[in-house]
């Protein structure tokens, strides 16, 4: 029964929008509630069988007794089979649940050591999706033209795109051991860049300063948005570790999405 449901939680949560995720948390919680019950009450049982067993026969007794055998095997085996799939499940569940949880923030970064992590968010299908990349520059975009996400790897340097709707293709911009960002301007029309050798790159535009905000981070990543409630732009920053960072943006009601590379070491 709680498999069962918790395999509908987990379709809902995959097909649902990411902007709806919130709805599936109470179902969440209550079902890891009595799944945490489940393992409770199962774990006793198991442990109860296992002491009669060992109350039941000795050492010896359980090595060359035919009893002993089919006593484990009838009362305490079925029972330990049930306490591991409870442990299992509650395992799976808790997961779940953070997972979801995650979502439901309007905010949420991911780090990667001494890599690349990218994050995009599909507005056909709500969803968002993360990539990583060892000792390399990974990035995606979202082409609203063909209406799929296109990802470039690309070993021992940062890589960058970014959607011009003026010109309506995705410009793409690399840097060897080294950061690099692009942020389209819709001021002036066109995409700005910025590269750094050793360091990542991170960029926003401020609407109120009309102008593109640039940050860099040694040996590390940053990533910067513009938070809507102080009208200020703020960075995040992380040594030795890629960055990828998705917000929900309360007047455009979507997401956007932004990374920097976290490798630039040689050897």
């Amino acid at each position: 029964m709680q498999q069962s449901e918790y395999q509908q939680l987990y379709s809902r949560h995959q097909t649902t929008r990411r902007e709806h995720q919130r709805e599936l948390i109470g179902p969440l919680q209550q079902l890891n509630t009595n799944v945490q019950q489940s393992l409770t009450d199962a774990k006793n049982a198991y442990e109860k069988a296992k002491e009669s067993y060992h109350q039941e026969f000795n050492v010896l007794k359980r090595v060359f007794t035919h009893t002993a055998s089919e006593y484990e095997t009838q009362l305490v085996t079925p029972l330990k089979e049930i306490y591991h799939q409870e442990k299992d499940l509650a395992k799976k569940v808790v997961e779940l649940l953070d997972e979801t949880t995650l979502e439901t923030s309007p905010l949420e970064t991911r780090e990667y050591w001494n890599g690349s992590i990218a994050v995009v968010y599909n507005p056909i299908t709500g969803r968002a999706e993360w990539k990583k990349y060892w000792h390399g520059g990974v990035f995606g975009v979202f082409n609203p033209l063909k209406g799929v996400i296109e990802w470039k790897e690309i070993y021992h340097h940062g890589v960058y795109g970014v959607f011009n709707p003026r010109l309506n293709t995705i410009e793409w911009n690399q840097n060897f051991s080294g950061g690099i960002h692009g942020v389209y301007n819709p001021t002036t029309g066109i995409v700005e860049w910025k590269s750094a050798f050793h360091s990542g790159v991170g960029g926003t535009y401020n609407p109120l300063t009309r102008q593109v905000e640039w940050k860099t981070c040694f040996h590390g990543s940053v990533v910067g948005y513009y938070d809507e409630e102080t009208q200020t732009v703020k960075w995040i920053e992380k040594w030795h570790h890629g960055l990828a960072l998705i917000l929900w943006n309360a007047s455009t009601k979507t997401y956007s999405t932004t990374a920097s590379c976290g490798w630039f070491d040689n050897e």
